[in-house]
């Protein structure tokens, strides 16, 4: 015979595996401006989260993260389970801009093992615009020596930003003080300068006292300096050298230049002055004049000054520039050589050689030539008498005299023209309008003359396919008969045909028409909507999205500025549109908690006059992130089970929200501890806690489980208390099946009788037992009142006690039983006993004789002894000796010399020995039985 059982051998861990961090360092970032509460991001803009692993289970994997420094900890937090570092208080990034701090890991387990060594931990805080700029004084103060010179440097003052971080583009302005050209007609000024940052800005004061330069015994050894320097070289030159004299013998001097600006400087001791290495254009300034001052080195008030002039030396660095463009020229066809045709014009910003023009043909042209100097274009060579209404595309070349030269090139039609053909008052026409012109108004008139003196014909006969234009056959004068539209064609050029109207000879002119744009067309955006998504966990100036809207119209009818004209929910406060660009950025920290969306309207308004615009809506849709912790809908969660529950029973749900909406469908629950063994299992994502299937038969009284809840980065914990009910599986058991005792009759009331004791194999409630006395063994309702009247029992204890004096006489026995319950809510299992009492008797009641009176005779004759009456008695009292009679005689009428009892137990009377007398024939005695 044979059978098979399964044995399930549960390891228990042991906490031998130390914590190791996944990195060796970590490092991340924070503005300056992020809230309390907020949290610190990694390189890809994730938040930084430190993690560990260990190899162990349960409890002894259960990670604690701490901040080792004392400075780190005042403003950051490590999520102690999920290792995830938020700020704690206000950051400043000119504080402390850098973070260099460790953090340790630790698990759960007894004892707890640390991990080996902690990990680096870097944190950058970014800097933004959140100071003003300091001056390094609030007041300057400062003297200014008279005589002195335009462009002095009186003072120079200087004001740093705290935002290292913030490019340093500080503007300085006077705003008060300056009358107009700093008058010199008092003895002092007071100015207030202001520098700014773009964003904020801050005041000094600046006091100048005008003092007479004291006679110094100092002069230059020259009234004056002047040299010369290249422009464009950015070498480092020697400029010149100064020397002043009269000072004492050893004692040394100090030079300066009073208007340096940034292209000079000046040994102090040597007065060698060298230029710093910025280029030089003489174009835009061709001479300095330095002053430059000579100074006591112990008495600044003794000076000397002179004038240093620099005269910028040209280099051909601009090439010739042909003005009074287009150029359009008309010959005769019967011209004689030299007849000039046309003269050209350019021009050259440079000096001297480099700045000297002179003109060539490109080519040769056989019948042109031009004048080398002065750019006039003569006929060389006659033309053929047959040529009519030819044209000709000269290009002349304007050259410097740079070495090497510098060139510019440009056309010149030359048209043919013959004796009979019409003569133009000009070689070319050219006019602009606004291209809202109202129809029919004149435009310009052109006009040609016959050389017959014959009348002459107009016609536009290229240049006009839209028949926009008409001229007037016989003025001569264009006007415009359909809208036009810069936006569609900006510029015309027609041709105008004038016709003799006698010989048909023609000729054609040019008619350049330029369209002037109006503000006739809105801003038009590229989308008709514009829609964007946005991490809450973008910085500070992060771009959202760039709004486009273009303009039909040109120069400053299509320069579009953009705002935000109209927001939802002060979102204004959150975002920022460059007006030029119309790119939308983050002004503020976001909140996805706080807003999920806005809707924005951008205007985007022309620069015309007056401007036209048009709006869009942009909706701008803020994305969740996990930057907060789940919360539990309670922090102690409360439940009871009974012990006979079976496997997989309910036992509670617990239930968490999390801020993140993303984080919704992420929460994992977890047992943390308090159940090491397992008798507990939990849904990871319901929360559900059901009774294991390794539970025990017999469980504790009492659990609490901590139980935690993750969005995958942060975690939150709450505790479980369950209690066990435990169940109702054993009767009460009596210590015997039947009590036996007695009690003596008038016991005083509350006398202990017996204790009755029952115990009980469950627990809690089910162990508990109440005592009762039950009426199965009374015959009747008046034997059962007698018992209930003579017996209670302590409930708790078992004790039985009378309730009033009992009697022997009328109840010797009582027989009764008692039940043992337990307090079982459902039902209660029960044993009763049998409890037997005899009241015992004592003496407490009298004799009682059976007559009241008995009679008897006695001869006088009679001898002693003889019987003359026999009495009787009844004792209510049961036991023998208190039942037991004595008798005495206790009358007088008869002394005990007459009567006796013979038997004191029995009461038989007889006379004594002595005869009666006569005199004592009758008589009466009392007898007492005792």
């Amino acid at each position: 015979m044979a059978s098979n059982a399964t044995i399930s051998i549960q390891i228990v861990d042991e906490n031998d595996n130390l914590p190791v961090f996944l990195l060796s360092q970590y490092s991340g970032s924070i503005s300056e401006a992020a809230p309390v509460n907020s949290i610190v991001r990694s390189s890809a803009n994730n938040p930084l989260v430190i993690r560990a692993t260990d190899a162990d289970s349960n409890q002894n994997a259960l990670l604690v993260y701490q901040i080792v420094e004392s400075t780190a900890k005042k403003y950051f937090t490590v999520d102690s389970s999920t290792g995830a570092i938020r700020t704690i208080a206000n950051l400043d990034h000119e504080t402390i801009a850098h973070f260099h701090f460790h953090v340790h890991v630790r698990d759960s387990g007894n004892p707890q093992l640390t991990a080996e060594s902690p990990v680096e931990v870097t944190i950058e805080v970014t800097d933004i615009n959140d100071n003003p700029p300091v001056f390094s004084q609030a007041v300057f103060e400062t003297v200014l020596l008279l005589p002195t010179y335009v462009g002095v440097e009186v003072l120079k003052v200087k004001a740093t930003d705290p935002d290292s971080e913030v490019p340093p583009e500080l503007t300085y302005s006077l705003i008060e003080g300056n009358v107009d050209h700093f008058l010199i007609d008092s003895n002092h000024y007071m100015l207030i300068v202001r520098v700014s940052d773009g964003k904020f800005y801050s005041t000094a004061m600046v006091t100048i006292m005008l003092k007479e330069a004291m006679d110094s015994g100092l002069h230059f050894t020259q009234s004056f300096y002047s040299t010369s320097i290249s422009e464009n070289s950015t070498n480092i030159t020697k400029v010149a050298v100064v020397n002043a004299v009269g000072n004492r013998l050893n004692e040394p001097l100090k030079y300066g230049i009073l208007n340096p600006g940034n292209k000079f400087m000046i040994k102090s001791t040597s007065g060698v002055i060298e230029t710093t290495g910025i280029p030089f254009d003489r174009e835009k300034q061709e001479l300095y004049e330095l002053v430059v001052e000579a100074s006591r080195e112990l008495d600044h008030l003794r000076v000397t000054r002179v004038v240093v002039i620099v005269n910028i030396e040209d280099i051909n660095d601009n090439a010739p520039v042909f003005v009074g463009l287009p150029y359009y020229a008309a010959v005769q066809v019967d011209a004689e050589p030299g007849t000039l045709i046309y003269r050209v014009t350019a021009i050259d910003k440079d000096k001297g050689a480099n700045g000297e023009v002179s003109y060539l043909l490109k080519e040769d042209y056989g019948h042109f030539e031009i004048d080398r100097q002065t750019g006039s274009v003569t006929l060389r060579e006659a033309f053929n008498s047959d040529l009519s209404n030819i044209e000709y595309l000269v290009i002349i070349l304007a050259k410097d005299g740079g070495n090497p030269s510098l060139s510019a090139s440009v056309e010149l039609p030359i048209t043919i023209v013959n004796k009979a053909m019409p003569v133009f008052d000009k070689p070319f026409y050219t006019a602009s309008v606004n291209e809202d012109i109202e129809m029919h108004t004149p435009i310009l008139s052109i006009n040609a003359t016959s050389p017959e003196g014959q009348a002459i014909i107009y016609i536009i006969v290229d240049g006009d396919p839209l028949n926009q234009f008409n001229i007037d056959f016989d003025t001569g004068v264009l006007s415009v008969i359909s809208p036009l539209d810069y936006e569609v064609n900006s510029v015309f050029k027609l041709t105008v045909r004038a016709s003799d109207a006698l010989t048909g000879a023609r000729a054609e002119v040019t008619v350049d028409l330029i369209i002037n744009d109006v503000n006739d067309n809105p801003p038009v955006f590229d989308h008709s909507a514009y829609n964007a998504t946005l991490s809450e966990a973008s910085l500070i100036g992060t771009p959202v999205l760039q709004v486009v809207a273009t303009d039909a119209d040109s120069e400053n009818n299509k320069l579009i500025q953009y705002q935000i004209v109209q927001d939802s929910f002060n979102s204004t406060d959150y975002f920022h549109i460059d007006s030029t660009s119309g790119l939308i950025l983050t002004a503020r920290m976001l909140d996805h908690e706080l807003l999920q969306q806005c809707s924005l309207k951008v205007r985007a308004a022309d620069n015309g006059f007056p401007p036209l615009s048009s709006e869009v809506l942009v909706s701008i849709y803020v994305t969740d992130m996990n930057d907060n912790p789940p919360v539990f809908n309670q922090l102690i969660y409360e439940s009871y089970v009974s012990e006979l529950a079976p496997r997989g029973h309910f036992v509670t749900c617990v239930q968490a929200s999390d801020a993140d909406s993303s984080d919704f469908d992420r929460l994992e629950y977890s047992i943390l501890s308090g159940n090491d063994r397992t008798s507990f299992i939990m849904d990871s994502k319901s929360g559900i806690i059901t009774l294991s299937n390794h539970r025990k038969q017999r469980m504790e009284p009492m659990y609490s489980l901590n139980v935690s809840v993750s969005d995958g980065l942060f975690t939150s914990t709450a505790q479980v208390h369950i209690q066990i009910l435990g169940a109702n599986l054993y009767n009460p058991v009596f210590s015997q099946s039947i009590y036996v005792t007695e009690v003596r009759e008038n016991a005083a009331p509350g006398t202990k009788v017996i204790h009755v004791k029952a115990t009980d194999g469950d627990s809690g409630i089910y162990g508990q037992i109440n005592y009762s006395i039950i009426n199965d063994f009374a015959k009747d309702q008046s034997e059962l009142d007698k018992i209930m009247e003579a017996f209670t029992i302590d409930g708790n204890s078992g004790w039985i006690s009378t309730l009033k004096d009992l009697d022997h006489e009328k109840n010797p026995t009582f027989t009764f039983a008692v039940v043992a319950s337990d307090l079982g809510e459902a039902f209660s299992l029960s044993s009763t006993t049998l409890v037997s009492v005899t009241v015992t008797d004592i003496n407490d009641n009298s004799p009682i004789f059976e007559h009241e009176v008995y009679r008897g005779s006695v001869k006088e004759s009679d001898p002693p002894g003889e019987v003359v009456a026999v009495l009787s008695t009844w004792d209510e009292d049961t036991s023998e000796i208190n039942r037991q009679v004595s008798y005495h005689i206790t009358g007088k009428n008869v002394s005990n010399s007459v009567l006796s009892v013979s038997a004191k137990r029995t009461g038989v009377l007889v006379p004594t020995s002595d005869a009666a007398s006569e005199e004592e024939s009758l008589c009466s005695n009392k007898f007492v039985s005792l």
